[in-house]
């Protein structure tokens, strides 16, 4: 059987949560990873539309398989690699909260940050203060989330956690993660944080992508 092919750009947050669950899986070297440069509008050419008409990343080609959603792709992830590890989905109601909490990521939390974001890069904000009441929210959602669980789903770390994390830290850009508001949020961040894979993974993707913010919002 082949490898899958990841096609990625780590500026996309959900593209971040797929290299964190290769990087947890320790897989990476039976993905194949291929770059579509989102800032260059590779998105857009018509080889890769053929792909995925959605023009989005992260695309998963498996085979005959083709994925164009990330937490679906976690998901397929998990159960071609993580039967045998923790990140397991075979116990029907753990699969049930992992997919719980993505698709809470999926309607809500990501939903929000990807419009915030749009405004930002098509130049339809000034001041971003005045838009975040949406996105606050949907962490008010996660801080109640996380009064019962020490992690997203469930006291154990998941593929949802990438997913949630790979979203917190891109709206942190513009929203700082405030203690005394969310206070469970900053600590699970924290614990998010301190994994060892968790730089190359996420942060490296989310410093090019807070360049480019940087080079609009302060002009």
């Amino acid at each position: 059987m082949s490898k899958p092919v990841l096609y990625y750009d780590d500026v996309s947050p959900p593209v971040r949560s797929v290299l964190l669950t290769i990087a947890a899986l320790d897989i990476n070297d039976k993905i194949d990873l291929s770059w579509i440069h989102l800032f260059g509008a590779a998105h857009l050419k018509e080889d890769f539309v053929k792909i995925n008409p959605l023009h989005t990343v992260p695309v998963l080609q498996h085979e005959d398989l083709v994925l164009t959603d990330s937490h679906a792709i976690l998901v397929y992830l998990c159960d071609i690699s993580g039967t045998d590890s923790s990140f397991s989905l075979e116990n029907p109601k753990q699969r049930a909260k992992v997919l719980n909490r993505l698709c809470f990521n999926n309607s809500i939390f990501f939903a929000r940050d990807a419009e915030l974001m749009r405004k930002i890069f098509h130049r339809q904000i000034t001041d971003v203060a005045e838009h975040l009441k949406p996105v606050e929210e949907a962490i008010d959602f996660l801080e109640v989330y996380l009064s019962d669980t020490k992690f997203v789903a469930c006291d154990e770390l998941t593929v949802a956690d990438f997913s949630i994390v790979a979203t917190l830290s891109t709206l942190e850009s513009v929203c700082p993660i405030e203690g005394s508001r969310w206070p469970k949020v900053h600590t699970w961040y924290g614990r998010m944080r301190q994994l060892p894979y968790y730089h190359e993974a996420n942060q490296v993707g989310l410093d090019k992508l807070r360049d480019k913010l940087n080079s609009i919002l302060l002009k």
